[in-house]
């Protein structure tokens, strides 16, 4: 593997996707201040070669060391890497748990977005959801489990703008 990694452009993709799986294209390339050529020339050669790994379950091709990710951990991965996702999933850990209206005060999107979303987010097992008063109030699934996930990942470190809200849910 030392000689797949001998060319510093692959060692920082390689250190970018250990620090960050789950990241597209264009924003290793932007992290990274690459020509998205260049960057998919070596994705491609480190693919071939059994270091990484892509998934599109999200529509893009996200990225993996294949030593880390099992396919669940892939979906929420990419899933996580979402804007609106993030926002939602940081909404109710701070909330610890929301109804579908109360949630709508907190992010510009459509009641019919939201939902798609929070659907997303319960297939994929990160949220559940209980009945109170023939309304759902939405909650993580583990809360544990996803702050440590976040604070190892810092996925809202990889979106422009989003340190702040990430600052305002740690105080």
């Amino acid at each position: 593997m030392d000689d797949i990694l001998e060319l510093e452009t692959r060692q920082k993709i390689y250190s970018l996707l250990r620090n960050h799986p789950g990241i597209h294209l264009s924003k290793i390339a932007t992290t990274l201040d690459l020509r998205i050529s260049h960057v998919e020339y070596h994705l491609r050669y480190l693919e071939k070669h059994g270091i990484i790994n892509s998934d599109k379950h999200t529509g893009y091709a996200r990225y993996f060391l294949n030593d880390e990710a099992t396919p669940k951990l892939k979906r929420n991965f990419s899933l996580l890497r979402q804007e609106t996702i993030l926002k939602i999933v940081l909404v109710l850990l701070k909330k610890e748990g929301a109804y579908h209206k109360e949630l709508l005060q907190y992010l510009e999107i459509s009641p019919s977005t939201l939902s798609y979303h929070l659907n997303r987010l319960r297939k994929n097992e990160i949220i559940t959801f209980d009945e109170a008063e023939s309304q759902r109030i939405y909650s993580i699934k583990d809360p544990e489990a996803l702050v440590s996930w976040l604070l190892k990942y810092k996925p809202y470190k990889l979106l422009d703008g989003f340190t702040d809200i990430w600052q305002d849910f740690t105080l």
